[in-house]
């Protein structure tokens, strides 16, 4: 039960620092993208779809987020140096 307990004190501290951020309009899985995208340096939809976390997403639900980040101006994404075909997505601060 203990776990339990400090399961629900982490999402309630978590819940409270999305909204200080501004983050509490976003769905789990846009949160989830948008933390990938800070946390990983060069950051594209494939390497968001291959981490294990977004196992359980489709690729259309990735990038459905990935685009509502983008028209939130919260990423930006910009062709990659090394394969053209690829866009690395960064946080905008």
């Amino acid at each position: 039960m203990n776990a339990l307990k400090k399961l629900f004190e982490l999402r309630e501290s978590l819940a409270t620092y999305e909204q200080e951020l501004g983050l509490d309009q976003l769905s789990e899985v846009e949160k989830s993208v948008l933390a990938l995208i800070v946390h990983q340096k060069n950051a594209n939809i494939t390497a968001i779809i291959k981490h294990q976390y977004f196992a359980k997403y489709s690729l259309s639900t990735i990038k459905r987020a990935v685009g509502v980040l983008l028209s939130n101006a919260m990423i930006s994404a910009t062709q990659s140096k090394v394969d053209k075909r690829s866009m690395i997505l960064s946080y905008n601060k």
